[in-house]
């Protein structure tokens, strides 16, 4: 009895190919069991542990000799940036609740410490989720119960509440190993209710500053037309004083000066016993050069 394939010549190549490539991981990894290579990958660290006695001392990426036979096991630690996104449900000082907090926290493994990472806390997947996550749920909850629901939409109160998250994060992830690198406040959400109430007040407050400026506004300007009149009283006052009987003479006398050395003709009779009152010069009419 003959076997027959009803598969076409050539269909079996890829089958092969990865059968093939299957083999030869296989055999690199009892050459590396068994001679004791180990390779670190870029952005991670190697631990590695012996009968469950950890090395302090880390592995940095690149290829490593370590004991053979596999009784030598190394663990690979990230130190890239990672990230965690939480959304909070979280009380606020008048004892409200916001619905929603978007909090971003980002962070790495201090390369130094990442055996002690690994001892405490766990690897990669371990520490995150048992202590990195419960650790800013806590420290967002604890810091946002202390400020009002409308400091969430103040800017520079959102700044400082994640200036305060970060100062007490920071303080209870370097104890373990962990670098905090950024704390980023994503977006909130309150009751529809609230929301109207914080925003109409705000707006009260945009209104209340207006008038405070009109009014201050006013204020200087009137400020300022009281300092101009004053100017012109005291301006008058000092010219009054100044214009004494020997002033006004010397005045007289150089007007009637002009008056008689000018080319008006006109013969002006005035009398010399009464009081004098400064003389202008009388324009006679006539342009420069008219016959």
């Amino acid at each position: 009895m003959g076997f027959y394939t009803t598969e076409k010549h050539g269909e079996n190549v890829p089958r092969v190919g990865r059968i093939v490539g299957t083999i030869a991981v296989g055999i690199l990894g009892l050459v590396g069991t068994f001679t004791g290579v180990r390779t670190v990958d870029a952005g991670y660290v190697g631990v590695k542990s012996l009968f469950g006695r950890v090395d302090p001392v880390e592995l940095e990426s690149g290829l490593h000799f370590t004991k053979p036979f596999g009784f030598e096991r190394v663990t690979q630690m990230t130190t890239r940036t990672r990230e965690v996104k939480e959304p909070l449900k979280v009380p606020t000082s008048e004892g409200l609740t916001v619905e929603k907090l978007d909090v971003s926290v980002l962070y790495h493994v201090q390369k130094d410490k990442a055996d002690e990472v690994y001892v405490k806390l766990g690897d990669d997947g371990q520490y995150e989720e048992n202590v990195v996550r419960p650790l800013v749920r806590s420290v967002v909850r604890d810091v946002v119960s202390g400020f009002k629901s409308e400091d969430l939409y103040n800017q520079a109160k959102r700044g400082e509440i994640a200036a305060e998250i970060h100062q007490r994060l920071s303080g209870e992830m370097e104890e373990r190993g962990l670098v905090l690198e950024d704390i980023l406040i994503r977006d909130l959400q309150l009751p529809k209710e609230l929301e109207d109430a914080i925003t109409a007040k705000l707006k009260a407050q945009q209104e209340t500053l207006r008038m405070d400026f009109e009014i201050e506004k006013e204020k200087k300007e009137a400020e300022k037309r009281t300092t101009q009149a004053q100017g012109i009283a005291d301006a008058q006052r000092i010219i009054s004083q100044s214009l004494d009987q020997n002033y006004l003479t010397w005045n007289y006398i150089e007007n009637l000066e002009k008056i008689v050395s000018g080319n008006n003709a006109t013969i002006v009779v005035l009398p010399f016993d009464q009081k004098l009152i400064p003389m202008l010069p009388i324009p006679t009419g006539k342009k420069e050069g008219a016959n």
